[in-house]
C-alpha cells in the first residue's frame, strides 16, 4: 500500500500524523508525506528521512481582507500542484490530520477519486477537515464529544495517536513530586509565562515548577522569575525533548496547560491539570476541549480572562492538597485514553485503500 500523509503547520498535526504514519510502515506501507512549505512538517520529517514534497500554503483568513485573497489563491494553487504530485505517486490513500496545509492535499485527492481518511485531535474538527467529512472513507476523532456534533458523518472515535515513547513511558509506575509542570505547547504561550510564575509566589516554597516556555520566550519569561525572586524552585527551559517531556509527566503532580493537543498526552499519564484554553483557538475548540475533561473531574478550567495570578495559584493549590481529587482525575484519564488508537487508525485507513 501506498500512503500519502498530510497534515500540518504546527506539531499538534503533524506528530499523530507521524504516529501512524510509522504503523503503517511496520506493516508494509510505502509512506509519503505532503506538507506546506513554510510549516514544522519539512524539519520534521527531514529528521526522520521520510519523503517530503512542499507546496506553498498557509493559513485562510478572512477573504475579505487583502491577506486573505492571497492565501485563497495560494491555497488554490497548491491544490493544483497536489493534483500533479497525487498523478505522479498514485497512492492507495491519503490520511490527514488537518491544518492548512492538509486542505490543498486533501481537495486534491478528492478531485482524483482517490480515497481518503481524515483524523481529528480536536473536539471541534477545523475548518480544513470538515469541509472534507462527507466524502471521507472515514472520519475519526479523539474526543468523545465530537460523535454528537458530527452527527451523520462517518464519524469513528479511536482516540489520539501519541508517540511510542510516551506510550512506553506511561507504563512506568509514576512517583508524583511537589512538582508542576508548565507547557504552552511547542512555540509557548505568553499569557502562562506571564501569569504562572506570579502565582509560584503565592505557593509554599516547597512548591516547584518546571515551565516549557517556548524557544522565543526563554528570556524574558527567565527575566520573569529572576525578577520575582523565585530562586531554584522554578526552572525555565525553552522546549523539552521527548525523554525530558516523560520526565517531567512521571514527576509532576499537576500540569498547568493550554488545551490543544497536550491534553490526549495528560490523558495518558493520568495528569490532572489547570487548563486555559487559548481564547481565539478556531470554533473556540481549547475550551471545548478542556470543558471534556472538566465533567470528567479531570481538570480545572480558567477562561484567560479570569486567569488571574491570585486565582491560578488557588486552582493549582486545589489539586497540590487533594490527593483523593487527584487519583479519582487519573482513573477516569485513563478511562477516556484510547492505547491502540494509532493501530485503529491504520486499519480503517487500510480498508479504505483502492
Amino acid at each position: 500500500m501506498r500512503l500519502v500523509i498530510t497534515g500540518g503547520g504546527t506539531g499538534g498535526h503533524i506528530y499523530p500524523a507521524l504516529v501512524v504514519g510509522q504503523v503503517a510502515s511496520d506493516h508494509g506501507a510505502d509512506i509519503l508525506y505532503y506538507g506546506s512549505i513554510r510549516g514544522q512538517e519539512s524539519k520534521i520529517c527531514g529528521e526522520r528521512s521520510i519523503p517530503f514534497t512542499a507546496f506553498p500554503s498557509e493559513p485562510l483568513y478572512s477573504i475579505r481582507t487583502i491577506r486573505g485573497l492571497k492565501a485563497l489563491v495560494m491555497l488554490q494553487r497548491s491544490r493544483g500542484m497536489a493534483k500533479k504530485a497525487l498523478r505522479l505517486s498514485r497512492p492507495d490513500v491519503v490520511f490527514s490530520t488537518g491544518g492548512y496545509s492538509a486542505g490543498p492535499v486533501v481537495a486534491a485527492a478528492r478531485d482524483l477519486g482517490i480515497p481518503y481518511t481524515i483524523h481529528t485531535a480536536d473536539s471541534i474538527p477545523a475548518r480544513s477537515s470538515s469541509m472534507f467529512a462527507n466524502k471521507a472513507a472515514a472520519f475519526t476523532c479523539t474526543f468523545r464529544s465530537t460523535l454528537d456534533l458530527m452527527q451523520g458523518q462517518n464519524m469513528v472515535r479511536t482516540g489520539q495517536p501519541i508517540r511510542r515513547e510516551l506510550r512506553a513511558a506511561a507504563q512506568r509506575k509514576r512517583e508524583p513530586e511537589e512538582l508542576v509542570f508548565v507547557v504552552g505547547g511547542s512555540q509557548g504561550s505568553a499569557f502562562l509565562n506571564e501569569t504562572v510564575p506570579q502565582a509560584a509566589r503565592q505557593m509554599p516554597g516547597t512548591t516547584r515548577f518546571l515551565h516549557a516556555c517556548g524557544p522565543d520566550h526563554l528570556k524574558s519569561t527567565a527575566e520573569r522569575v529572576d525578577k520575582l525572586e523565585l530562586g531554584e524552585r522554578y526552572q525555565v527551559v525553552p522546549y523539552l525533548q521527548t525523554d525530558q517531556m516523560v520526565g517531567a509527566y512521571c514527576k509532576a503532580k499537576v500540569v498547568v496547560a493550554r488545551s490543544g493537543g497536550t491534553v490526549a498526552e495528560l490523558a495518558l499519564f493520568g495528569l490532572p491539570s489547570v487548563l486555559v484554553p487559548l481564547p481565539n483557538s478556531a470554533n473556540d475548540h481549547q475550551a471545548h476541549n478542556a470543558e471534556e475533561f472538566v465533567k470528567m473531574n479531570a481538570a480545572t478550567l480558567l477562561k484567560q480572562s479570569e486567569a488571574s495570578p491570585e486565582a491560578m495559584a488557588a486552582s493549582i493549590s486545589t489539586w497540590m492538597t487533594h490527593p483523593e481529587k487527584c487519583l479519582a482525575a487519573s482513573q477516569s484519564l485513563q478511562e477516556w485514553d484510547v492505547p491502540d488508537a494509532a493501530e485503529r487508525i491504520y486499519q480503517l485507513i487500510q480498508g479504505a485503500a483502492r
